[in-house]
């Protein structure tokens, strides 16, 4: 086996602590960046002016200056809540009753999508939740008739609906009545 000289390890030792940091800092920034988004959108301005800390909060329709979310749709109108399960279950409700697109999403504090329900899916009914953290099973007892258990991995998290709104003007207040629908709260049972 040949040998290497003295100039040949110190460049094998420098080039394996490039790839050992490059590979660390790679790593660090896939699991950092999204938890750092999250905090910001959680904890953020937008969520103490909206004061959407379990609560239901509606931003106003979105338009070329808007910037509170990457890439807004203008097409779209939102609804958004921050849900804290450390104090126990969030009820979040929904009954659009649309004719068009809506959806609701849930994400994690690591910025996960771990739940979604659409149009489609709700079939005309309404969207009844009984969001519960990974930590601890709900007491079945507690959860209301007719309420789907939907499972957190995280305590903390955020809520979006999105409702389509090709012509905001013309089906404005239809809009704004379905979208206004969405019931973010901490749950005291049935």
């Amino acid at each position: 086996m040949k040998h290497l000289s003295a100039a040949q390890r110190l460049w094998f030792y420098r080039g394996l602590t490039l790839l050992v940091t490059a590979i660390l800092a790679h790593l660090l920034t896939i699991w950092a960046v999204p938890r750092l988004i999250m905090q910001v959108v959680l904890q953020g301005p937008m969520a103490q002016t909206l004061n959407m800390h379990n609560r239901a909060a509606f931003p106003p329709p979105v338009t070329a200056q808007s910037r509170a979310i990457v890439m807004p749709s203008p097409d779209l109108l939102y609804s958004v809540c921050v849900f804290d399960l450390s104090e126990g279950a969030v009820r979040l409700r929904a009954a659009p009753q649309l004719p068009n697109y809506w959806s609701i999403a849930l994400y994690s504090a690591n910025s996960d999508n771990f739940f979604v329900r659409n149009d489609r899916q709700a079939a005309g009914k309404p969207v009844d939740l009984w969001l519960v953290p990974s930590s601890g099973a709900p007491a079945q007892d507690r959860v209301p008739a007719g309420a789907e258990v939907v499972v957190s991995p995280s305590k903390t998290g955020f809520l979006l609906m999105r409702v389509l709104a090709s012509d905001y003007q013309a089906d404005h207040m239809m809009l704004e009545a379905a979208r206004r629908t969405l019931r973010c709260e901490a749950a005291r049972g049935p």
